[in-house]
């Protein structure tokens, strides 16, 4: 069943409509605004706003009284793998960009947001040799791995909200209204893809807002990201590199994208 199928009926939030109505329109093909309106329990106004969103990000073609969906042939990825599937994928990689980034970028006495990423998660557990600390996350997966480490001056806190299983984190209004209590000095921040043109991208918006309030709530941002996720493009943008101050990668980076990141202003790493 889709999700789509599985909401109807229900109070979805704009985000959740949204992804609804790509998931929709890539079943059916294409629909009118009439037939939108009457599935999703909305105005004609309101679904017109929705596909306009859709169409600049070129995921639908609007048509006359209706949108069409648009087959992706711009390298855009449209499935999210599963949790335990990115796990896997360069897991060495990963595990060498947490224990860099944990060891520069990390100092006694810091506020900093971990995000939920298979990369940015495994810092958690290389920050018990710090005697002070403040941690704040929205992964289920984050709070694990630093839980045994958690003290009186070793804080932890996680954010409420809606909890996504397959990217193990919590997201929606709750969660974005947390991120923009706490100041932050660095958030280290993933994403499952990243090129030029699109920038940072993931595939879930409720996701890809979360992300975004963390980003206004840090001094610093440093991207953690394996040379394999460049080149690829997910459904949602999370960040440019204008909004990074530090790249982390390894060394299968491609000459093109280190001049590039390099020309942009941010501090590059190759571990």
């Amino acid at each position: 069943m889709l999700e789509w199928e599985k909401r109807r009926g229900a109070v979805m939030l704009p985000l959740q409509r949204k992804q609804a109505l790509l998931a929709y329109l890539a079943d059916k093909g294409a629909a009118t605004l009439k037939e939108l309106s009457d599935r999703f329990g909305v105005s004609e106004m309101t679904i017109r706003r929705d596909l306009n969103a859709l169409e600049q990000e070129h995921r639908i073609r609007r048509s006359h009284g209706g949108a069409v969906y648009q087959e992706q042939t711009q390298g855009i990825v449209l499935d999210e793998p599963e949790i335990t599937v990115k796990q896997a994928i360069n897991r060495d990689v990963k595990e060498r960009l947490a224990a860099y980034a944990a060891q520069m970028f990390v100092h006694s006495g810091d506020t900093i947001v971990l995000e939920n990423g298979t990369t940015v998660s495994r810092m958690a557990e290389r920050l018990c040799h710090l005697e002070q600390l403040t941690l704040l996350t929205n992964g289920i997966d984050t709070l694990n791995w630093f839980r045994p480490y958690a003290t009186d001056r070793r804080q932890m806190i996680c954010c409420g909200g809606m909890f996504r299983d397959v990217s193990g984190t919590f997201v929606g209004p709750v969660a974005e209204e947390f991120f923009s209590r706490f100041h932050a000095d660095t958030l280290f921040l993933s994403a499952l893809g990243y090129s030029p043109e699109a920038g940072f991208t993931d595939p879930n918006l409720m996701d890809t807002q979360v992300k975004k309030m963390m980003i206004r709530s840090a001094n610093k941002v440093v991207m953690l990201l394996d040379s394999s996720k460049i080149g690829k493009r997910y459904f949602s943008p999370v960040a440019t590199l204008a909004d990074i101050h530090v790249f982390v990668t390894d060394s299968g980076l491609q000459q093109g994208d280190r001049e590039r990141i390099e020309e942009s202003g941010a501090e590059l790493h190759i571990v």
